[in-house]
């Protein structure tokens, strides 16, 4: 699959995860885990495929890149319904290997039987959700999820596009939703940064400072 080189050592999978070849961690956000029960209790005849479409493909994976540490940075699940199924899905990862670390996002606050944490630290790196105002560190990036970034492309002439992207700044990455369901939040940043679109063909960069939408 599609890969491309954003920063010494660390690839973005256009299948929306970012993985660090010599620390071995892979990072995922916002797998929104059993969004469809939600809708469905809700009355909303959504169809029951994005829980194996996330799973699938988060096996794919780890079993292509092998990672000693997967992070998953927030919004585990979407809502607590989906709990029991979460639990089944997160030991089968554990199962192919993988360290999982879950960290907690304003979704998964009524979770009560997975381990959560706030955050995590790898060198040079610190995981968390996004969703609180967290000071900056002098010596990690924080790599986030929370916002859905996405890029939109409207030629004028009717022809519209959206791709889940990531969002490159000096001290942050912020990944793209992992869920199938997520349709992408065109973002608009002051502070320089870089935006990199996740196509199923290939993963490119935009422009330094191009908006997330035209």
């Amino acid at each position: 699959m599609p890969v491309a080189v954003i920063a010494p050592d660390v690839l973005l999978d256009s299948r929306l995860a970012l993985f660090h070849t010599r620390q071995r961690w892979m990072a995922v956000a916002d797998l929104h885990f059993g969004y469809e029960v939600s809708q469905r209790a809700r009355g909303w005849m959504v169809p029951f495929w994005g829980m194996d479409m996330i799973a699938g493909r988060l096996r794919e994976l780890v079993a292509d890149h092998q990672p000693q540490t997967l992070v998953v940075a927030g919004d585990i699940v979407h809502c607590s319904l989906a709990e029991s199924a979460a639990i089944c899905f997160i030991d089968e990862l554990r199962q192919l290997g993988p360290k999982v670390v879950l960290i907690r996002g304003n979704h998964d606050r009524q979770l009560r039987n997975l381990e959560l944490v706030d955050e995590h630290r790898a060198p040079g790196y610190r995981f968390h959700h996004g969703h609180c105002d967290l000071a900056p560190l002098d010596d990690a990036v924080d790599v986030i999820g929370h916002f859905h970034p996405c890029w939109k492309f409207n030629d004028g002439a009717g022809t519209r596009l959206r791709a889940p992207a990531l969002i490159e700044t000096r001290r942050t990455l912020i990944l793209p939703a992992f869920s199938p369901w997520a349709a992408g939040t065109p973002m608009h940043l002051e502070e320089p940064h870089r935006i990199w679109v996740c196509s199923k063909k290939r993963v490119f960069p935009l422009p330094a400072n191009e908006k997330c939408h035209k």
